[in-house]
């Protein structure tokens, strides 16, 4: 078939079977247990890996081929459906730019000079390497840095094993302030929106429709089906605010909107005073606070006129408690974005949205369960497989988490702020990073600075990237490792929990395409025996581990593979609050207070800042604009843009500009334009739109690449990290949204 009826199938499910591309392989001996389909027309039913989401799917296999994918009828939230980046499995399968086989640099670093070797030589040059580099400063100079995942449990093993407290996933680069700010204010980041149930959506630059989560963006899709209203502030007008009310908001003031929010609700007696007086500490210091965020002041500060701020106020009490004021996704825009999002969940909770339908909610998970009496035998908690420990660090990490008295208190040791990672290498502050060991994450074009970034690989003793392409890292690394696709391996039950407990498995559609290739279970397992730390891996292959990790649930394997999924049968979705307004939330809020905390004490001794204090970010002069960049559709940040199919459907990105802006600069729709920040620049395509505040530029994240093996994707779009300086916010997020930039013709 030719590309364009390929890419039709793939999306739109016209039907037929399709020409794909490589043979297959066979598997190796510790690879994913058997496949079961060859020679017949089967459904294996596992979970997707294109983006993070790990949604549910039916992979329809023909002759031992992947033909197809799906979206899992067996699981009710994700309603059978799946999106395009996940249709698109079967070409990142097949396609022959692969990583194929193991490889050593054999050139200088970055010339992309490479040679195959064996694992086993892989392995030795990996083990000899890390050692070397312990002995001389020490584990601590060691750095794991990967897209968060279930591969972390193998992963940073080898790290831990090591001495390093070191290791990171991408977080900082999206969600980790909505996460610190949950967990400052609850004492835990495990809380999730009711959005289907929801009468009135308020987002904060979210964006649901091209940022997809599946089951998040169907429910938000049936509230608005059932006549819920959605408002929408972010300074472009994107797929998610053609849906409701846009209001084209001053970039970096949306915590202004959101203080002034709390001032009106107060000031006109719209919060819910019984909530607030039974379950939150805090409210008269807040209420003072905000006392002087009046709708007026902040009129001045965002450009929406205080009457829509009083307007959509009084309208978002009303739907009380089914009212959201969204939370957010990629949440990295300011130095104190971290506040923006403790103020969100603060006017959430004036309005007492928490445990009831249409709100928040903790997710229901077994260890939360095993707190209810009556929900208990719902569900049992999955195991673990049992380690030695692990040796203790001699150093402390080097962002400082767990530091008190320091904003590092407050950071989430289990992501840490990964742009320290280039700094360190850089500033060897607070001590030299040597190694930086790398997972399914491409620092250059995900961290910013990516020039900096380029500085920070070239100094190290030791890169080594494990990914399915060659990544622009990948490219300035020492070793290269191919780890398989998704629908080649098994992998650890994942805990996707919601309103009920839920277990997903994600297990090997066919056997392995490319025999050289394996899954990352079976690299870290191999690569920590040949150094000798084997003990940290006990088990013998994915079908023990799963074994072990089923059994104390009460399920096997054989349970999992017939659905892919598993909730408990007859469990209706358990809001705490649902029938008693006034049931206890001790069994859920994990603080020391059992309250949720409007002023957070610990938040007071790492900041000095317990509650939200709003900053006045600067705008733009006349002649720059602020750069502002987010996701498509089609699309996973850095991660897709070689996968042939997504590639075809959108090869580049553009640059968005008002064409009020347009005009004063001489330029039009198309043109190609230069995009400056000072001192990096990017060449790209002009979009000119109305779609976007004069002062604002936008493109889509995850474009322009360095690495000529990317032939596909090799110059083509703006890099927005290129253009953004490593600036390191308040909780260790990377910031995105301060920056201002220029753009002449090019």
């Amino acid at each position: 078939m030719k590309r364009r009826n390929f890419i039709k199938g793939m999306l739109y499910g016209t039907g037929g079977t399709m020409a794909l591309m490589g043979g297959l392989g066979t598997f190796s001996k510790m690879d994913t247990l058997k496949a079961e389909a060859i020679n017949t027309d089967t459904t294996v039913f596992s979970s997707c890996e294109i983006c993070r989401n790990q949604c549910p799917i039916a992979v329809k296999v023909k002759d031992g081929k992947v033909v197809k994918i799906e979206g899992n009828p067996n699981d009710t939230a994700f309603g059978g459906v799946i999106c395009a980046r996940g249709n698109a499995g079967p070409s990142l399968l097949y396609d022959p730019q692969r990583i194929k086989k193991p490889m050593i640099r054999t050139g200088e670093r970055g010339d992309g000079k490479f040679k195959e070797v064996s694992w086993d030589e892989a392995y030795t040059y990996i083990a000899d390497k890390l050692y070397n580099i312990k002995d001389q400063f020490g584990g601590e100079s060691i750095a794991l840095a990967s897209r968060k995942g279930p591969h972390d449990w193998f992963f940073r093993s080898i790290g831990k094993a090591m001495g390093s407290p070191n290791y990171f996933s991408h977080e900082a680069t999206c969600p980790m302030t909505r996460n610190v700010a949950l967990d400052t204010t609850f004492g835990t980041e495990a809380i999730a929106a009711d959005y289907g149930n929801a009468k009135y959506i308020i987002s904060v630059g979210r964006n649901w429709f091209e940022g997809i989560q599946v089951a998040q963006t169907r429910a938000v899709s049936k509230a608005l089906n059932n006549g819920a209203k959605l408002v929408v502030l972010d300074p472009r007008f994107s797929v998610t605010a053609s849906k409701g009310e846009w209001l084209p908001i001053k970039g970096a003031s949306d915590l202004a909107f959101v203080m002034a929010m709390a001032n009106i609700m107060i000031n006109e007696n719209l919060y819910d005073h019984d909530f607030i007086a039974q379950y939150t500490v805090g409210f008269d210091k807040w209420a003072e606070a905000i006392k002087d965020k009046t709708p007026e002041w902040a009129e001045k500060e965002t450009g929406i006129s205080q009457d829509k701020i009083i307007r959509i106020t009084r309208e978002f009490a009303a739907a009380k408690p089914k009212a959201i004021l969204d939370f957010g996704w990629r949440t990295a825009y300011t130095s104190n974005d971290y506040q923006l999002r403790r103020a969100i969940m603060i006017v959430n909770m004036m309005v007492g949205n928490f445990e009831v339908p249409g709100g928040y909610y903790h997710n229901k998970g077994a260890a939360v369960l095993k707190r209810f009496p009556e929900q208990a035998a719902y569900v049992k908690a999955l195991g673990g497989i049992k380690q030695p420990s692990f040796p203790t660090a001699s150093k402390g990490r080097i962002d400082g988490t767990g530091v008190k008295g320091t904003p590092g208190q407050i950071f989430s040791a289990y992501d840490g702020a990964v742009g320290q990672i280039t700094e360190s290498i850089l500033t060897e502050q607070p001590y030299p990073i040597k190694a930086w060991l790398v997972h399914r994450f491409n620092p250059y074009i995900s961290n910013t600075d990516s020039s900096r970034t380029i500085e920070a690989f070239k100094k190290l003793d030791l890169l080594v990237t494990c990914d399915v392409y060659m990544t622009d890292t990948a490219y300035y690394s020492d070793v290269v490792l191919p780890e398989c696709t998704y629908l080649e391996r098994y992998e650890p039950i994942f805990d996707m929990s919601g309103l009920t407990p839920k277990f997903v498995l994600r297990q090997p559609a066919v056997p392995l395409v490319y025999s050289d290739t394996k899954p990352y279970w079976q690299i870290y397992k191999e690569l920590g025996e040949k150094m000798g730390l084997g003990d940290y891996f006990a088990f013998t292959d994915m079908e023990d581990y799963l074994t072990q990790q089923l059994a104390p649930a009460g399920l096997t394997l054989d349970q999992m593979k017939e659905k892919g999924v598993w909730t408990p049968p007859g469990m209706k979705p358990f809001y705490v609050r649902a029938n008693d307004p006034k049931a206890s939330l001790d069994n859920i809020l994990a603080n020391k207070s059992k309250k949720i905390e409007l002023f957070s004490e610990e938040a007071e001794e790492a900041l000095k800042e317990g509650l939200p204090v709003y900053v006045s970010h600067p705008q733009p002069e006349e002649g720059k604009f602020r750069f502002v960049q987010g996701k498509v559709a089609v699309h996973t940040n850095a991660g897709t843009a070689n996968i042939p199919v997504l590639n075809e459907l959108m090869p580049t990105n553009t640059l968005w500009m008002n064409p009020a802006s347009c005009t004063k600069l001489g330029l039009k729709n198309g043109d190609t334009i230069v995009v400056s920040s000072g001192k990096y620049e990017q060449k790209g395509q002009l979009k000119s739109t109305e779609g976007i505040r004069p002062d604002t530029v936008f493109c889509y994240h995850g474009f322009g690449r360095i690495s000529p093996e990317l032939k596909r994707a090799f110059g083509k779009g703006i890099n927005d990290n290129y253009l953004l300086p490593n600036e390191i916010g308040v909780v260790g997020n990377n910031v995105t949204s301060t920056t201002f930039v220029t753009v002449r013709k090019a």
